[in-house]
Formats: C-alpha cells, sequence, structure tokens
C-alpha cells in the first residue's frame, strides 16, 4: 500500500510539548501571584521550604500578611479590668483569667510568667499609677496618671518597655494600638474631642508623634478604641453618651491608607459586637450578640450589612444551656474576633463569675470554655492577650 492510500483514521505521531520551565525562571512578581492564591497557611509553610528564594517571597510582607487571618491564634489568656469613667483600669483594677489550654508549652509558659500586671519593669513598679489602655500583638498599651502625662507600650513576656509622652497639648485623648502580628513594630493612634479634625500616629519605627487631619465633623467616642487586623475602630456607644443618636456609629481608620470611613451598626444600641477584618468575607464584618446567640455581620452586593450567619449557644452546646440554668449565667459580650474564632465572656448580673468562651465561627464549634472564679466584679474592658505569630520557616540555604 502507498504512503497515500493509507487510512485517514491511523494515528498521527504529535509533537512533544516543549518542557516546562524551571520554578527559578517564574520570577517572584509571578511567584507572588501563586503564592496569594494558595488556600491556607499550611500550604504557604511548605512552599516556603521549597527553595531559599521561594521563602523569601513567601516571607514578603504583602504576601504574608495576606494569610495572618487563617492562622489560627495562640490565646494565652483574658485581662480583665473593672469600670472606670476614665476608661482606663489601674494594675489592682486588673484580673487575669489563664486560658485553659495548656497543650502547647509556649502557652503554658507565657501564662505562667507574663507580667500581666506590668509589676516586673523597673520604670513601671515603682509606681501604682500605670493604668491598661490597649492589648494588640502581644503588647500592653500604659499610660501613667490622671491626665495620662507619659505612655509605654510593654511587652509583658519579654518585659521590655517604650516610653513616650502624648501629643503636645492634647488632653481626654482615646487611644488605639495596632501592632504587628508577627514582629516588634507598632502604631498608637490618639483622638481627642478637642481636635476633631485631627489625629495623631505613634509608629514605633519613626519615635515619633504625626498629626494628620481626619476632616471628620466630630469624634464621638466614649472609649479607646480596638485593633482589628491592620484596622482600628472606635465605638460610639451611644448608651453612654447620650447627646447620641439613638443608633451605633463605629469609626474605622485603615492604619496603611490613613483612610476613615464610619459605620453604622445594624443593629440598635447597646448590644454587645466587634469588628474584626476577614478578606474571605470582602473585608471588614462585624460579630454582635442577641441574647445567647452570635451573629456574623457582612455587606451584601449593594453594601448593606447582612447576616451571613447565626449560631445559637444555648441550642448548639448543652454545657451552656446547663450553665444558663445552674448558674443563672445569660448575659454574652462579644470580646474578639481572630481567624475565625469569636471570644465572648458568659456571665451573670447576680454573680462576680463569668466564663470565657472561644468559638470557631466556621466549624460552629466550642474549641474553650474556661472559667472565671472572681470575687469582685470585672465588667469594664475585656482583652483576649495572644502569642506573637512565628514567622514562616526558613528554608536551608543549600537549596
Amino acid at each position: 500500500m502507498e504512503p497515500w492510500e493509507r487510512s485517514q483514521s491511523a494515528s498521527v505521531k504529535k509533537p512533544m510539548a516543549p518542557p516546562a520551565p524551571p520554578t527559578d525562571a517564574l520570577g517572584d512578581d509571578l511567584l507572588g501571584e501563586i503564592l496569594r492564591r494558595l488556600p491556607d497557611m499550611a500550604s504557604l509553610a511548605s512552599a516556603a521550604l521549597v527553595c531559599k528564594g521561594w521563602g523569601g517571597v513567601a516571607s514578603d510582607p504583602v504576601i504574608f500578611r495576606r494569610f495572618l487571618s487563617l492562622r489560627a491564634p495562640l490565646l494565652v489568656g483574658v485581662i480583665l479590668t473593672k469600670r472606670d469613667r476614665e476608661c482606663a483600669a489601674h494594675r489592682n483594677d486588673l484580673r487575669f483569667v489563664r486560658a485553659s489550654s495548656t497543650r502547647n508549652p509556649k502557652l503554658a509558659s507565657a501564662a505562667a510568667h507574663g507580667d500581666f500586671y506590668f509589676e516586673g519593669h523597673p520604670e513601671i513598679e515603682a509606681t501604682d499609677r500605670w493604668s491598661l489602655r490597649g492589648c494588640n500583638g502581644g503588647l500592653l498599651l500604659l499610660c501613667r496618671g490622671r491626665y495620662a502625662s507619659n505612655l509605654a507600650v510593654y511587652d509583658p513576656l519579654e518585659r521590655t518597655a517604650i516610653f513616650f509622652e502624648p501629643p503636645a497639648g492634647w488632653h481626654m485623648v482615646r487611644y488605639a494600638i495596632v501592632a504587628d502580628e508577627a514582629g516588634p513594630s507598632f502604631q498608637v493612634i490618639a483622638i481627642c474631642p478637642w481636635h476633631s479634625h485631627r489625629f495623631a500616629v505613634f509608629s514605633s519605627g519613626a519615635g515619633k508623634w504625626v498629626v494628620v487631619n481626619s476632616f471628620r465633623d466630630s469624634w464621638i467616642c466614649a472609649d479607646d478604641g480596638m485593633a482589628a487586623g491592620r484596622f482600628a475602630y472606635w465605638r460610639s456607644n451611644t448608651k453612654k453618651n447620650t447627646m447620641n443618636e439613638n443608633e451605633e456609629k463605629i469609626y474605622v481608620l485603615d492604619t496603611k491608607t490613613m483612610v476613615w470611613s464610619v459605620i453604622t451598626a445594624p443593629f440598635p444600641a447597646g448590644e454587645s459586637y466587634c469588628v474584626a477584618d476577614m478578606a474571605e468575607h470582602g473585608g471588614l464584618c462585624i460579630v454582635s450578640s442577641r441574647e445567647q446567640c452570635v451573629l456574623l455581620w457582612v455587606r451584601d452586593v449593594n453594601g448593606d450589612w447582612v447576616v451571613k450567619k447565626e449560631v445559637s449557644l444555648l441550642n448548639q452546646f448543652g454545657c451552656l444551656k446547663r450553665i444558663r440554668r445552674d448558674e443563672w449565667m445569660k448575659r454574652l459580650r462579644i470580646l474578639a474576633m481572630k481567624a475565625g474564632y469569636v471570644y465572648m465572656e458568659f456571665w451573670s448580673i447576680r454573680k462576680s463569675e463569668s466564663h470565657v468562651l472561644v468559638l470557631n465561627l466556621n466549624t460552629v464549634k466550642l474549641q474553650q470554655i474556661f472559667r472565671n472564679n472572681a470575687v469582685e466584679r470585672y465588667r469594664g474592658a475585656a482583652f483576649p492577650f495572644f502569642l506573637r505569630l512565628s514567622p514562616l520557616p526558613a528554608a536551608d540555604d543549600d537549596n
């Protein structure tokens, strides 16, 4: 049979595909885009071990911070405070409640040896007038004296402190501290009712205050601010400020862009809540409580707040139903949310004791529950204290 008489159905040998380019040829920019699309922190850590070049790209702050919200927080315990009109709690008004989990030796050591009453630093222990104003990223924000004439950012595990003064001429300042989750750097943001169109930022890198125009009409904040990822937020606390309308305003500062926004809470004033930065839900979200339910609020395509998830604690967890019945605990306040975990306190108006709850909102499992056996009431601000996140593992130099 002649070649031209062969069947059309005979197989034709296909040309070989060119070999895949080596990973070194990807370039840092393209590799970074690939690593950003990995599903979780474990995958990023595995990629960082491939070679030294991949480890460097995976540890780049732009990529690394993308995964911070996916890393399980390491809760050491909760610092509870008594109520105070000056929005500060002296060391005698504090109570540290150790978390129940001791399987992690780092957590056990931090809980046992941490200086959460800030008595172990020579320049702080000399006076009892130091007060707690904030907590974030393993750091405490302290002030001294009735008029907060001195400030300090204190590491209770390393027992080191950075001292500085408030912005010159500012009084009745409301602060917030936003710390690097995986490093020692931090920012302290100050807002003041007497400087309604300005705010000030102290950064650990610059070591000084920078005053910035805010263009906000007024501040209606009754308490110090709190951190939510790279954001800081202040609550208007309508029930504490009779001059406000009957709605809860939340003032949010993006500490990277220094741009302010105002959120009107999608629930009646007076409910307990916190703000969280959740990339998987489009950015800023709100976690609130209604009776013994936890609600996750997200924005829909129209920018309106909708309930994404609702968890009835008493229906979901029999142990909490027993606690409510036996100990008459039915009040719930939201303390914080990190990486899908909600930190709450379950308490009673009749007793000084309470229970701290850690709820995995993604799996709807109660991860931890530990008791506060206080004989006095601690109903002021409460601060979950977390260990700083460890950096990604470094690749071997030989790779």
